[in-house]
């Protein structure tokens, strides 16, 4: 039985492999991309829409998209830069929201647990504080480097 699993399991990863294959010489990725992926491919970057995102870059592409004239990026410039410390904060605030919810879900299901359970609840509970907290720290940088570019 496992040895048809694992047949089944690399049958499949073939397949997709092949299938990966054929819908890549049949759709080339500068065609599913478009130019952003060439950017990238020309300036040597690897493709991450995340780590790429910046405003300079989102105002450049405005530029070119609505042909926008030099007055006009220089008015836009500074809004885009207000939009995106509001994007963190708001960003920060649900955060904080979401933790509280959720602690609050911790707080009322303790009653239902035995103490084994509730001593692992607390373990989860302290790990989940820690992420959610250097996450919180990651996003206050990011927000206070954009304060700091002004």
């Amino acid at each position: 039985m496992k040895r048809k699993a694992l047949i089944a399991v690399v049958g499949v990863f073939l397949l997709g492999l092949m299938g990966g294959a054929v819908i890549g010489n049949v759709f080339p990725v500068r065609e599913l991309w478009g130019d952003s992926w060439r950017h990238h491919r020309e300036a040597g970057k690897h493709w991450s829409g995340r780590k790429q995102a910046s405003s300079g870059r989102y105002l450049r592409m405005l530029q070119r998209k609505l042909d926008l004239s030099e007055r006009q990026m220089a008015e836009i410039g500074p809004l885009l830069s207000q939009a995106r410390r509001d994007l963190y904060q708001s960003r920060i605030r649900s955060h904080e929201e979401a933790n509280r919810i959720i602690m609050e879900f911790h707080t009322k299901i303790v009653p239902s647990l035995d103490e084994s359970q509730a001593r692992r609840l607390q373990g989860l509970t302290d790990d989940f504080r820690e992420r959610r907290a250097k996450k919180r720290e990651r996003w206050m940088s990011r927000l206070d480097s954009r304060r700091r570019g002004e």
